[in-house]
């Protein structure tokens, strides 16, 4: 016997797709997913037989191919008893004298037990028990998953599954008994009220024997036969005698993420489960009988006291099945937000580059998970075919959509196979080819977060253009991203402001000033820092300065302030500076230009991001226009530059112009012959040629200023009601304004 791959006990062994296909493939290639669970096994089969006596049958058991994750493998010192099946027992046969052989190393486990019968009916069910049958599995006593709290049943009360299932039933409507539910030495115990009277099986019942050991042998449910033959006997008390099982039954019942268990302890003097005592999860169904009669339950042995209620406990399911709110764990939401919590489980990731991620729906698993709790893979880009194929260029893109590590994950989220929220770690941001995934109802509804450690394999920190839509539609869909830094162990969010279409990398203590600063940026050159480190400085403290005083809706106490650059050095890294030290958010809006150095014909200096960032967006350098229009600035604030600033600018003239943004100042930091030479000659022949008929007055939007100080009265100005700008006033033949000539003027 072949020895037993180990899996993963957090994630379904469904999700671990190692030939691209898709996910229902995978799964059917895990056909026991379903009925597999880490607290008992499938089935076992009668290996061998010995009639002792008319009331005695010695069997061996073997139960093979058991999930690595079974509990009793990992901790052997967990208690594991003996199922007996239930269609078994309710035929007078319990099973005695158990003794378990487990073998981790194979899967597999060998039980050898005595089935004793306890009526007639039982002696003539022993002829047809024979090698081959499945007749019981085993169950893990796994204390640590008892149900401790009465707000988990409450909870399962009141929801549904995927397919609008309930999850907990008992009952089938306000004239059943509700059943009484308490906390008993540390674990939740449910009395279930009983149906009165006891049930029995009609004469006929012995012609079905046959046909439950042929059932038996090719595993086979004929439970629902059974009900067939037995009928209700209202007039007898619910109590056991020697030598009669109790077969009783509650109302309408149905446990689909729980395991249930007879409580022996709890029950009346005297009286005993048979070795049937687990109820299994299974799913709902409205033809069900235990759904609309109600399941039976085994007793046996002798007792005066008419058994009313029987005591159940509970264990919870593998956590990515418990149908459980990320709010209602415990630890989940700390350690989520706790980077060395997040830091650490990155590190359990696979070794290498390739593309890793998980999924984690339950605190303790911060604490337990391991290399084999991730999903990895390397997924390969085909060259893209378009419209031109637009068959081929499907199954290209479904190709590439099933080699991504999250695939699994997601998937199962969406069939209902993972039915816990959580979070979703991943080595790299997902592919914007997972967006169907992504933005599916099921997995929008239990995905509360994505971490992630790099923007991209292959480009590293910068995002692509689609990759920043993604974030944009995840955080529409109230999904949370956050990148984890593993070197300074700080995480930050993407956050983005009301009314923009695009965000930034937020540090977490900055989010709130962020979402509700006014925005101020500064351009520049990335080779000249100037002399403005000063001025700048003083600008800057003035404006903090002045939020005290007239208050105005984008400036007074309760705005903060942001600053926005390039995020590389020169004047740019000036800004972040001043930010840094003025305790102004600092954001950076940061291009890989050094990807292009190398290209033929290119002049780029290569540009590091300055270390006085904090917030930051990253760009692949053929989407620079975007990037420009991601700025989102209040109050341009422009420095000596060169191209780069002369296209910015333009920009922002533009963003005024058309009225994206509203007509406040631009300051532009130098002399009137500096910038009289960039702007005057344009204005001028835009002026002449007619076309900028009815926009003039943009030559009152831009304000030169030779200082800080300058800078300062004009946004005094500004938010004082008393600045010359916007249609109505004057133009300004220049094609801006210079703030020492218009105060000297009056203005």
């Amino acid at each position: 016997m072949s020895a037993k791959v180990y899996r993963s006990q957090w994630l379904p062994q469904s999700v671990f797709h190692t030939d691209g296909g898709s996910y229902s493939e995978s799964k059917s290639k895990n056909k026991t997913f379903d009925k597999s669970y880490d607290l008992s096994t499938s089935d076992g089969a009668v290996t061998k037989t010995n009639r002792v006596s008319r009331k005695k049958l010695t069997v061996e058991v073997t139960i093979s191919s058991i999930d690595s994750n079974f509990v009793p493998f990992l901790r052997p010192e967990i208690e594991t008893e003996f199922v007996l099946k239930s269609s078994i027992t309710q035929l007078g046969v319990n099973a005695e004298d158990v003794k378990i052989e487990l073998n981790a190393d194979e899967g597999s486990a060998v039980i050898h037990a005595e089935l004793i019968s306890l009526n007639p009916l039982g002696v003539l069910t022993l002829d047809y028990i024979s090698e081959g049958c499945y007749i019981g599995k085993l169950f893990a006593v796994d204390r640590r998953r008892n149900v401790i709290t009465l707000e988990y049943i409450q909870r399962l009360l009141k929801t549904v599954d995927i397919k609008g299932q309930p999850l907990l039933v008992y009952g089938s409507g306000p004239q059943d008994p509700e059943w009484r539910i308490e906390v008993n030495e540390g674990r939740v115990i449910a009395w279930l009220p009983l149906q009165p009277g006891v049930f029995r099986y009609d004469g006929e019942i012995h012609g079905l024997l046959p046909t439950v050991g042929s059932a038996l042998r090719h595993g086979t449910n004929y439970k629902e036969l059974l009900r067939l033959h037995q009928y209700f006997a209202q007039d007898h008390t619910r109590v056991a005698v020697p030598e009669t099982p109790l077969m009783v039954r509650s109302y309408p019942m149905h446990l689909r993420t729980m395991f249930g268990r007879v409580v022996d302890e709890l029950l009346p003097a005297g009286l005993k489960c048979m070795s049937s005592r687990v109820i299994e999860p299974e799913s709902a169904t409205k033809d069900s009988m235990e759904i609309k009669e109600g399941r039976t339950f085994l007793f046996y042995g002798h007792s005066t006291e008419d058994m009313t209620h029987i005591p159940i406990e509970f264990y919870s399911l593998e956590a990515f099945r418990e149908h459980v709110n990320f709010n209602l764990r415990k630890t989940l939401p700390r350690r989520c937000a706790t980077p060395n919590d997040l830091i650490r489980v990155f590190s359990t990731a696979p070794k290498g580059s390739n593309h890793a991620c998980t999924y984690i729906c339950k605190g303790g698993m911060f604490n337990q998970i391991s290399e084999a709790d991730w999903v990895s893979a390397n997924p390969i880009k085909e060259q893209y075919v378009g419209n031109l194929d637009s068959e081929k260029q499907k199954l290209l893109a479904e190709k590439y959509l099933f080699q991504q590590c999250e695939y699994g994950i997601l998937s199962a989220i969406t069939v209902g196979d993972i039915t816990s929220d959580g979070v979703l770690l991943t080595r790299y941001f997902p592919s914007p080819v997972l967006k169907v995934l992504l933005l599916s109802r099921q997995v929008c509804k239990q995905l509360k977060a994505v971490y992630f450690l790099k923007a991209s394999k292959h480009y590293g920190s910068f995002f692509s253009q689609d990759d920043s839509a993604l974030l944009g539609d995840l955080n529409t869909f109230g999904i949370n991203v956050f990148q984890v830094d593993e070197t300074t162990g700080q995480m930050f969010q993407f956050m983005r402001r009301a009314g923009c279409d695009a965000g930034m990398m937020v540090p977490m203590d900055r989010r709130h000033e962020y979402l509700r600063a006014t925005m101020f940026g500064v351009y520049g050159s990335n080779l000249v820092a100037g002399n403005f480190e000063a001025e700048l400085h003083y600008l800057l403290n003035g404006v903090l300065q002045l939020k005290k005083q007239d208050p105005h809706p984008l400036l007074n106490n309760d705005i903060p302030l942001a600053l926005v650059t390039g995020g590389g050095p020169g004047a740019m890294e000036v800004g972040n500076r001043v930010a840094r030290s003025l305790s102004i958010l600092s954001c950076g809006m940061f291009v890989d230009f050094g990807s292009l150095a190398a290209k033929p014909g290119a002049t780029i200096n290569e540009q590091k991001k300055n270390p006085y960032v904090e917030a930051f967006m990253t760009y692949r350098p053929q989407k620079l226009v975007e990037r420009q229009s991601d700025f989102n600035l209040d109050f341009p604030i422009f420095l000596t530059g060169g191209i780069g600033t002369d296209f910015e600018y333009a920009l922002e003239e533009v963003r005024r112009k058309v009225g994206t943004t509203k007509i406040h100042p631009m300051i532009l930091f130098g002399t009137a012959e500096h910038w009289g030479a960039k702007i005057t000659h344009r204005y001028r022949e835009n002026f002449k040629s007619g076309t900028i008929r009815g926009s003039e007055w943009m030559s009152t939007v831009p304000w030169v200023v030779a200082n800080g100080d300058q800078a300062l009265e004009v946004l005094t100005r500004f938010f004082r009601g008393t600045l010359p700008i916007g249609p109505g006033f004057p133009a300004n033949d220049m094609g801006f304004m210079v703030a020492d000539e218009a105060f000297m003027n009056g203005h």
